[in-house]
């Protein structure tokens, strides 16, 4: 009954996001894709503007998500059981 009830209260999140989505009709004007259109070889020197966008636009953010990352592996290291060798050798064997 519990799972019947979770999927049922699913569904209606669901529904109401999709109706509160496709009811939402506000255009932008695509300020950002002009200036990178027009100034990707300006600003970059590449070639391509996907390339520009994925290799020097996007850098810092890539870079700080593998630094995140990298924290969180190293934190969860520190708290998962494991065989962590303390070097003491006084212990009850």
């Amino acid at each position: 009954m519990r799972y019947l009830t979770l999927a049922v209260v699913s569904f209606l999140v669901f529904l109401a996001v999709t109706a509160i989505t496709v009811r939402h009709d506000e255009r932008l004007e695509p300020i950002l894709y002009d200036y990178v259109a027009a100034n990707f070889h300006d600003d970059t020197s590449a070639r391509n503007a996907v390339a520009a966008v994925l290799l020097n636009y996007r850098m810092y953010d890539t870079l700080l998500e593998a630094l995140i990352l990298l924290t969180a592996i190293i934190g969860m290291l520190q708290f998962l059981p494991g065989s962590r060798d303390d070097g003491g050798g006084g212990g009850n064997e």
